[in-house]
This record gives C-alpha cells, sequence and structure tokens, in this order.
C-alpha cells in the first residue's frame, strides 16, 4: 500500500514538474510579448508573495481537519486552473490571479504532499522516499521549460498552456485515483480546533517552531537577494542566453541527481545536518559568484554545481525535519511557508539596490554571511530540537 502511495505521488510529480516548468518559462515571455513592462510583472509576483502569505495558514487548518490526499489533488487541479486563465484572457487582472493561483498550488501543494507522505511512509525511511519523489518532480520541471517554449513556437501560447494545463490535470486525477491516505491528524477530530488557530500560532509561535520560522525566513531572504537575478546578473559579466541556459540546465540536473542521494542520508546522518549542509553549499555558491571576474568559467561551474547539491538537499532535509519535530504537520508546513512567503517580498528589491548602489557583488557576499549564519543555526539550536524530538518520540503510525 505504501509502495503504491510512493508510486501515485511520483507519478502525480512527473505532471506536476512539466507543467510548473513549463509555466514559469513561458508566464514573463508571454506578459512581455503583450506589452507588458517589467514594473507590470514585479507586480504581479509581489502580488502572489502576499496572498501566499495570507492565505498559507488557512491551509494549515485544512490540512488539519481533512484528507491530506484530496488537498494534494486539488492543488493539481489549481495549478491547471492558472495555466488556463492565461490561454482565454491576457489582461492584467486574469494575468494576476494566474500568478496568484500558481504560487498557491506550491504554497498549498507542498505542505498537502508532505502530510500526505508524513502519514503514510514510516519516518525511517520518509528521507529516501522524498528523495525520490522529489527527483521526479525535478527531472520533469527540466523537461518543462524546453518543452513548452517549442510548443509556444510552433504552435502559439494558447496552445502551450492549454496543454501543460491538460497535463496538470491529468496528474492530479491519476494521483487521487491511485492514491490511498493513512493516519489520521491531530486537528481531525477536535472540535477546538478552528481556522484562526494557525494564525495564532504564527503570531506566537513555541520556541521550536518559531525557530524554524527565523531559520527559512533568513534562508529565504539569503537566497531571494540575488537568486532571481542570476541571469540578469550572468548577463551583466559578458554571458550569453545560450552558455547562461547550460548553466542553469547543470544546476538542474545535478539537483535532480542530488536529491534521492541526500535524502538517504537525511535518514542516516539526520535531518539538521543536510540542512547544514543545504547552506554551506549556498553559501559556498553565492562567494563563488561573488569571486567570478577571479575564477571565470571555473567559477560559474562550481557555482552552479554548487546549488544543485543545496536544492537537491534542502529538498528532503527541511521536509524530513518538519516530519520529526511537529505534530501538526499540515499546520507546521504552511504557517513556514507564510514566513518564506513574506521574507521572499522585500529581499528582490534589497538585493537589486545593492546590485545598482554598491557592485553586482555586494549581494552575493550579504547573502554569504546570512546563510553562513543559517549553516550554524542548523547545525546547533535546530540540531538539539531534532534529537530531542528523537529521543522522546513515539511511534507515529
Amino acid at each position: 500500500m505504501v509502495d503504491r502511495n510512493v508510486v501515485s505521488l511520483s507519478a502525480f510529480n512527473l505532471f506536476r514538474g512539466l507543467a510548473t516548468g513549463g509555466y514559469m518559462a513561458l508566464f514573463a515571455a508571454y506578459m512581455a510579448r503583450y506589452g507588458y513592462s517589467m514594473s507590470d510583472i514585479g507586480f504581479v509576483i509581489a502580488l502572489s508573495n502576499v496572498v501566499g502569505f495570507l492565505a498559507s495558514p488557512a491551509m494549515g487548518y485544512v490540512l488539519e481537519v481533512h484528507s491530506s490526499r484530496l488537498v494534494s489533488a486539488a492543488t493539481g487541479f489549481l495549478l491547471a486552473v492558472s495555466l488556463f486563465l492565461p490561454a482565454f484572457s491576457d489582461s492584467m487582472l486574469s494575468l494576476s490571479v494566474s500568478y496568484s493561483l500558481f504560487m498557491l498550488s506550491f504554497y498549498f501543494g507542498q505542505p498537502a504532499r508532505m502530510t500526505f507522505l508524513a502519514r503514510v511512509v514510516d519516518r525511517g525511511r520518509l528521507g529516501s522516499v522524498v528523495g525520490v519523489t522529489g527527483a521526479a518532480f525535478t527531472a520533469s520541471r527540466t523537461v518543462g521549460p524546453p518543452l513548452s517554449g517549442a510548443l509556444a513556437l510552433y504552435y502559439g501560447y494558447w496552445e502551450a498552456f492549454i496543454i501543460l494545463a491538460l497535463l496538470a490535470l491529468a496528474g492530479s486525477t491519476l494521483f487521487y485515483l491511485t492514491s490511498t491516505e493513512l493516519g489520521v491528524s491531530p486537528g481531525r477530530n477536535n472540535s477546538k480546533y478552528n481556522l484562526l488557530d494557525p494564525y495564532r500560532r504564527l503570531l506566537k509561535p513555541d520556541r521550536s517552531l518559531a525557530l524554524l520560522h527565523v531559520f527559512v525566513g533568513l534562508d529565504r531572504a539569503a537566497w531571494m537577494m540575488w537568486f532571481p537575478m542570476l541571469s540578469a546578473f550572468l548577463v551583466r559579466i559578458g554571458y550569453d542566453e545560450a552558455t547562461i541556459g547550460v548553466l542553469i540546465g547543470l544546476s538542474n540536473a545535478l539537483e535532480t541527481l542530488c536529491t534521492p542521494i541526500m535524502g538517504r542520508l537525511t535518514d542516516v546522518l539526520g535531518a539538521s545536518r543536510m540542512l547544514a549542509l543545504s547552506e554551506a553549499s549556498a553559501a559556498l555558491s553565492a562567494l563563488t559568484l561573488a569571486t567570478i571576474n577571479y575564477t571565470g568559467t571555473a567559477g560559474a561551474v562550481m557555482s552552479m554545481s554548487l546549488i544543485g547539491v543545496s536544492i537537491g538537499s534542502w529538498i528532503p532535509a527541511y521536509n524530513v525535519y518538519v516530519a520529526r519535530v511537529y505534530e501538526r504537520l499540515g499546520e507546521a508546513y504552511a504557517t513556514t511557508n507564510a514566513i518564506r512567503s513574506v521574507a521572499g517580498i522585500p529581499a528582490p528589491y534589497i538585493g537589486g539596490f545593492l546590485y545598482e548602489a554598491l557592485a553586482l557583488h555586494a549581494p552575493l557576499l550579504v547573502s554569504a554571511v546570512v546563510l553562513a549564519y543559517t549553516t550554524l543555526m542548523a547545525l546547533k539550536p535546530l540540531g538539539e530540537v531534532e534529537r530531542l524530538k528523537a529521543s522522546t518520540a513515539t511511534s507515529y503510525r
């Protein structure tokens, strides 16, 4: 039964990855083709982060009282709707709703799928399972951009968005029909648990959850200071689009290869240690990019490789850490996503300001310092919480 659920979610992630990668490749280009400015595109992206922050705690409540299997499938339908909208309307309102729904499919989908996995998989092998299901997503997400680009080029945006939407619908339907949920949420039979509880705990979390919120907030801010502008940075220092595509493709490929390996290491070494590896790799990547004028192409390759290692480590480590430490899984994942969303709003603007006001490498150096601090956070306080929880844990299933 468990293996069937893992296969079902992996298949879902294959379809979802194609649709997600395609959307990410097409959406901004679609807006630009229809005459929208960069500030218009930035507004749509910023708006989606605000919506994600406001809505994420509510998803925590939904996951505690409803089926995580049903919610996971519903987020796939949400992704499909976000793809259907631009196929039929290019208005600012329609495109804003589309991108917000796309981001909600992420903000809601990640806690829903992880809550589902944590309820059907033994915690001792959860990292390995997350690694396998995560690799299915990253592999197909890598294929999504060239596939969608070819569809848009040879057939048109309408056809590309419709095909991607149908892929998302097919994956969601397949997952719901072939999976079976086990386990009961702590909040499902608690009449005192209500919609406002996740919002209260977001504003006043207990010590261990507050620690995680600080950690993911700093991590997200550090990444967002430069990662969204990565291609622009590479252009500024002289790389052409073809080379940039190869470098980013290398990062995605390494992420796909590393995720299953890092998942297994998470089960063996512990989630907090693998989080530290993820943060340290990201810090080294930022430092390498900051010194690229001296390291050249070798430095660019090294930096992209470290990004792949970092994200490939983060996916299983973060998800397993939450599953091992917190009882209300859906709520913990959802409120933490709210924090990540908030941290992602000002950071790109700060990074852009540092780029222009000081130097190209300024936000990279600031980011590296923050990521060095989060590396220490993962090793010490997060590690202590994980070990304490492990010493007092009882069987979940």
